[in-house]
């Protein structure tokens, strides 16, 4: 395609989605001096209306493949758009897929400057935007950032209220970003993240998201108040809940160890569902691995059906591995 010096980038009207994915391909690249044939030190120009019409044509009629190449591939071009005209785009939006990718754009241009300051405008969407979708659309572009961090910075929603949300798309949003943030951008390590996910779940009124979130987010991290908010759920109506808590509380830092330990110990006792001791003995043997197998002795007589249970995990401390994902796996082999 070739370009006039000083023209702006047409419009394709009748391109396809290969076609607009293409293009707007190439003119990611306007913002850097390209020699085309017969021009000197010209420069293609491009405008983000032009880009998010191709944008819009591609996500309506192209293949779910390409459609998440396009939503890279423009978020990889937010660090060379000009960011007013972007925030611009974002606040007139109205379709939420082209909508969560501006917003995904605006976050990573604020992760590459270090700079939260430009996610205001995707704050403030989710905050006071009234269609559910739109609202979800928001939340789902802040995946892959700092979110947490950037949102207690700028004093923004919180995931532990949105996750109260009247949308479930909205809370279905919250939970993936949170499982994303802890698992993708900080590998488990980041304290905020563990901590914001126990205290959505608190707040969760859906047993299945609490459950998810308890189970799914590293612990590692954590300090003494999020240890209390896990034995708390402890207590829970809902035995997933239960479960999902006693699993968690296995995976809490040495300092948290020994009141982890008792919490767990005393659930075992008191709790006659077989799901949630299957779980508190999983929970004790993380906490304790090589020194668990005492306490697990100590518990044969609460419960006759668990004996097989005991001894699955005691055949498996016996092996003396030392990775916890190592020690699930050999215990999943032995006994599913």
């Amino acid at each position: 395609m070739s370009m006039e010096r000083g023209r702006r980038y047409p419009r394709r009207r009748k391109s396809g989605p290969l076609g607009g994915a293409l293009v707007l391909g190439a003119v990611l690249l306007a913002g850097q001096p390209a020699r085309a044939a017969g021009e000197t030190g010209a420069e293609r120009t491009c405008s983000v209306t032009d880009m998010v019409y191709d944008l819009r044509a591609t996500l309506q009629r192209g293949s779910p493949a390409l459609k998440r190449y396009m939503h890279e591939l423009f978020k990889e071009s937010a660090i060379g758009l000009p960011f007013e005209e972007l925030r611009r785009a974002f606040a007139a939006e109205r379709d939420p897929e082209v909508l969560e990718v501006l917003g995904a754009a605006i976050a990573a241009r604020s992760s590459r400057e270090s700079n939260p300051s430009f996610l205001r405008p995707v704050l403030e969407r989710i905050t006071f935007e009234r269609e559910p979708e739109a609202r979800a659309a928001s939340v789902r572009a802040l995946r892959g950032i700092g979110s947490v961090e950037a949102m207690a910075q700028l004093d923004g929603p919180r995931y532990d209220r949105l996750i109260r949300d009247a949308s479930p798309e909205v809370r279905q949003a919250v939970t993936d970003n949170l499982l994303h943030e802890d698992a993708q951008v900080y590998f488990g390590h980041d304290r905020a993240v563990s901590e914001m996910a126990v205290a959505a779940a608190a707040a969760a009124e859906d047993p299945e998201v609490a459950a998810k979130l308890l189970s799914e987010v590293s612990m590692e991290q954590v300090g003494a108040g999020t240890v209390a908010q896990l034995v708390q759920q402890l207590r829970s109506e809902h035995e997933g809940v239960r479960a999902a808590a006693a699993r968690a509380l296995g995976g809490v830092p040495g300092p948290q160890a020994q009141g982890a330990r008792e919490a767990l110990l005393q659930l075992y006792r008191r709790d006659d569902s077989p799901l949630v001791r299957r779980a508190v003995l999983e929970g004790l043997v993380h906490l304790g691995l090589g020194q668990a197998a005492p306490v697990l002795e100590s518990l044969r007589g609460v419960d006759p059906a668990m004996a097989g249970e005991i001894e699955a995990w005691k055949a498996v401390l016996a092996l003396n591995l030392q990775e916890w994902h190592l020690v699930q796996r050999e215990k999943q082999r032995l006994r599913p």
